[in-house]
């Protein structure tokens, strides 16, 4: 026995182990990394502070306001963490959740892609570049998000529960307990799209990193291989529809119009390869509302689709029209598949938060074409990959923390602090007439903005200034009731029509107040 204990094979076994679970464990920790500053700031983000106020004022609303856009799951979760989250120090809290959610899904990516085959480097760095990607960002940054990194986690755990019932060939296997095995993951898959429905898609991107992965003589084996997985893929989702009609049918939900289906299938799909597809190819880089994206925005999409080209070009040398026509079957449709349950929506909102499925598509693509670019140059070729691959998820955990800060909760906190002065002139006595002046998004302090997300700012509608100044108000005086008449507006009043104006178009000057007046 001590002569096997100093065996070359024991070593290597725990040497292996060792490596594995360590680099699972710093891929767990990097998100923690990169987001924690951001987890450690007491801030909301828009609806956060009508949630919280619901969640305390009205049980059953959220659920409700999430079951009628068919994520009832998503407002059973969220319901009882804002419960308990009660103020700003409850909404870190939810952020926590969703960073612990995407350190989670950075070691499960891991350990499926070195089932599959992946290299050990490779796994582990586009493991680690997932959960910084501008999706991830969002999720990592606005409270309400947390319940999306969960849903996330479903989908990768119902490719796990599928993939050990479905050949490298396309065939079914395992019997009872494969077909156990496939129920479990279209269960997944379901609960996956009753949290959110642009998440349960996510199985497509570990679909793509199989696909990547194999070589392939003959183009059926593939192909069937992919009509198993979606197919299960279709029974979940498919699955989470008809609960979702049936929830309304009993009267359970009333349905929102958000739920209508869209009608121009090939509008649609022009508008997805113009405004949606560029953002998932931009990768690490975003996108921006009111001006030209950032310098790195087109040029990066650019490097992306190079690096595919180029791959093709040498997988079609290496292994001739069936490794070509692989790549071009998972390219074109995975991209469909990961971004179907918002190609059917009625809605056009290009949010980054509905983009994780397609952005994690092409990410696995981006990451195995430059990969296999590699390893055409035999020598020294895989090392510089792997470099190149090193430097973009260091580049991009970099802007992740940079744009957490800069886009989410620096700007969120000078909204907070322009409502607390306002709530500061409050006098419990008496009942003076606060206006809120609400902002306009081009008025946003951050240096960049994208739609709802990015730089955005909250107090813009008469809602949010409203449950913000409440919040302001309960926070300033948490032991004495104040009265106070409220408006607000995009428009200035008369200067009698209120006693206490606070201005939140003031967002750019650093030493803005509100404006007092005699009461």
């Amino acid at each position: 026995m001590p002569a096997f204990r100093g065996s070359p094979l024991r070593t290597r076994f725990t040497t292996g182990f060792f490596r594995a679970w360590g680099t699972a464990a710093l891929l767990f920790l990097l998100p923690w990394v990169v987001y924690g500053s951001t987890v450690s700031l007491r801030y909301g983000l828009r609806d956060d502070y009508a949630i919280l106020r619901e969640a305390r004022e009205e049980p059953g609303k959220i659920l409700r306001v999430c079951g009628a856009m068919g994520r009832p799951l998503y407002g059973w979760m969220l319901e009882r963490t804002t419960r308990a989250a009660e103020d700003l120090d409850g909404l870190r809290g939810l952020r926590a959740l969703a960073v612990l959610g995407l350190g989670l899904l950075a070691v499960v990516l891991y350990l499926l892609l070195r089932a599959e085959g992946w290299k050990q480097v490779p796994a582990a760095l586009l493991a680690a570049f997932i959960p910084l990607i501008p999706s991830a960002q969002v999720v990592a940054n606005w409270s309400i998000c947390w319940p999306q990194a969960v849903a996330l986690l479903a989908s990768a755990g119902a490719f796990a529960l599928t993939r050990q019932a479905i050949g490298t060939d396309g065939a079914w296997r395992g019997g009872a307990r494969g077909r156990l095995l496939l129920v479990g993951g279209a269960l997944a898959l379901a609960a996956s799209t009753l949290i959110y429905q642009a998440s349960g898609p996510f199985y497509a991107v570990l679909l793509a990193a199989v696909l990547v992965t194999r070589r392939h003589e003959d183009l059926r084996a593939p192909a069937r291989w992919l009509f198993r997985h979606v197919s299960v893929l279709g029974v979940g989702l498919g699955l989470a529809y008809v609960v979702t009609r049936v929830s309304f049918a009993v009267g359970m939900f009333t349905p929102s119009p958000r739920m209508a289906l869209e009608r121009h299938l090939l509008d649609k799909a022009a508008w997805f390869v113009t405004q949606v597809l560029p953002k998932a190819l931009a990768l690490t880089a975003i996108d921006d509302t009111d001006a030209a994206p950032a310098w790195g925005y087109w040029p990066m999409v650019g490097v992306t689709l190079g690096v595919l080209l180029l791959t093709l070009v040498v997988e079609g040398r290496r292994t001739g029209r069936a490794g070509v026509a692989t790549w071009l079957l998972a390219l074109v449709g995975l991209t469909g598949v990961a971004y179907c349950a918002s190609l059917l929506a009625g809605e056009r909102w290009p949010t980054y938060r509905t983009l994780f499925a397609l952005a994690g598509v092409w990410s696995v693509f981006f990451f195995a074409g430059v990969v296999k670019l590699g390893e055409h140059w035999p020598r020294h070729g895989p090392r510089v990959a792997g470099a190149v691959l090193a430097l973009l998820v260091a580049v991009s955990g970099l802007l992740a923390h940079q744009q957490s800060l800069e886009l989410f909760a620096w700007p969120q906190l000078r909204e907070l602090e322009l409502m607390r002065q306002g709530a500061a002139a409050l006098i419990p006595e008496r009942t003076p007439r606060v206006f809120v002046l609400t902002a306009r998004q081009t008025d946003s302090s951050a240096p960049q903005r994208y739609l709802d997300e990015f730089g955005s700012v909250s107090v813009d509608t008469e809602w949010v200034a409203k449950e913000l100044f409440a919040f302001s108000a309960r926070e300033r005086f948490p032991d004495a009731r104040v009265r106070y008449r409220f408006d607000a507006g995009p428009v200035l009043p008369q200067a009698r029509a209120y006693d206490i104006l606070v201005d939140m178009r003031q967002l750019r000057t650093t030493t803005s107040r509100p404006i007092q007046l005699a009461r």
